[in-house]
């Protein structure tokens, strides 16, 4: 038992779940857009784990208690990991075309920023990240795949921004107690549960928007359904988010919202 809850911690705070999860948001892009591009998929995967662990690392000293011990104690291993994502991330790069290798470098010119200052701006935090996740699982794919610009596509795009918006909160709240108070997150300008407001809110917009694809038959009534379930599902884990939940809560529950939100979509086609 004890080996599976170390396997289990390695894959959480060795960022390989985090990383799935940006996968799985490409993939719902994939199913709504009715598109596919794999190579997209391998590269948001090894570039998501190198990136967020060089980040952890740069932050290191800040990090939470739990991931600080993790990440020293397991420091070879996971730079080979770093190494090996790099390594993968560049094999891929090469593949792509002159647009999305443009895109990716200005992504790549922010993830390497953040850690040095970026991320300090005052109210920036939460909507930096919340536009690089954005970004990376819509547009990348529409780039690469030669897809139009059409109206589907933009409110896809405006959709996913208040997703990503909405399960990002949870973290910030959870690092109000590291945070200086010059960061001007959501939860120190107007307090937790005026943030989990927020998200909630911001859930409401996505729902809106879908109703509205909907509406304008860009999507069926399946993934609207899907899309629901992923909302109600979202604002459980908002409304239970507090500074005294384990990292874990976040790490892994949080995060998984954005698998759910995958899994749904892909559960409606079996059902509808």
């Amino acid at each position: 038992m004890q080996g599976l809850r170390n396997i289990f911690r390695w894959i959480v705070f060795s960022n390989i779940f985090v990383a799935f999860c940006v996968v799985a948001l490409n993939m719902s892009t994939e199913f709504l857009l009715d598109t596919y591009n794999c190579k997209i998929n391998q590269f948001l995967f090894f570039s998501t784990i190198f990136t967020y662990n060089y980040q952890r690392i740069v932050k290191s000293k800040r990090k939470l208690q739990q991931q600080k011990h993790w990440l020293l104690g397991g420091n070879k291993i996971l730079l080979a990991l770093m190494l090996f994502s790099l390594l993968c991330s560049i094999f891929l790069f090469l593949q792509f075309k002159l647009q999305t290798q443009l895109l990716i470098a200005f992504l790549g010119i922010i993830a390497v920023l953040y850690p040095f200052g970026l991320r300090e701006i005052p109210y920036c935090k939460i909507f930096i990240i919340t536009f690089v996740w954005s970004v990376s699982t819509v547009l990348l794919l529409v780039i690469e795949n030669n897809l139009e610009i059409t109206s589907d596509v933009i409110y896809l795009f405006m959709g996913r921004l208040f997703f990503i918006l909405a399960i990002t909160i949870p973290f910030d709240i959870r690092d109000l107690k590291y945070d200086e108070s010059n960061l001007k997150t959501l939860p120190i300008i107007f307090g937790a549960s005026k943030a989990r407001l927020i998200g909630l809110l911001s859930l409401l917009v996505f729902e809106i928007i879908s109703i509205t694809q909907f509406y304008f038959h860009q999507i069926n009534f399946g993934f609207l359904i899907a899309i629901t379930f992923s909302c109600i599902f979202g604002c459980n884990l908002i409304i239970k988010s507090t500074q005294q939940k384990k990292d874990i809560y976040f790490s892994f529950w949080v995060e998984s919202a954005s698998v759910c939100l995958y899994a749904f979509l892909v559960l409606s086609t079996l059902v509808f």
